[in-house]
């Protein structure tokens, strides 16, 4: 499959992934003061953009190999971070940012799985 025999969702997927990693790259400080209301430290930035840098080489990844395999292989990474955001939910600090997180990570980890079943 070329990326242009990518279905209209698949394209979705992969501009919500490229979107949200471009967000989390070069405006980690916003994003997260408007999910937490609170101005991050420099550590929970430099976290954000660790995560975002992780969308945007899994995007390239897909884009470089646009199979159900391969989107597969993404929407299990996307799950377990997912369940990873979910612990971090119990500590009061993080709990706002990381449950927000984990219902981006679910749906892209939904999306992921959703394009294997073509």
């Amino acid at each position: 499959m070329t990326a242009s025999a990518l279905t209209v969702p698949e394209r979705a997927l992969q501009g919500v992934r490229v979107g949200y990693g471009m967000v989390l790259v070069l405006t980690p400080g916003l994003v997260l003061r408007l999910v937490t209301g609170r101005i991050p430290s420099p550590r929970a930035c430099r976290v954000a953009r660790v995560l975002g840098t992780r969308h945007l080489i899994q995007a390239a990844a897909t884009a470089a190999a646009p199979r159900p395999e391969v989107f597969a292989i993404g929407g299990e990474v996307d799950a377990v971070h997912a369940a990873s955001m979910l612990l971090a939910s119990v500590w009061p600090g993080a709990r706002r940012a990381a449950l927000a997180d984990a219902l981006v990570e679910a749906a892209l980890a939904a999306g992921g799985y959703s394009a294997t079943a073509r």
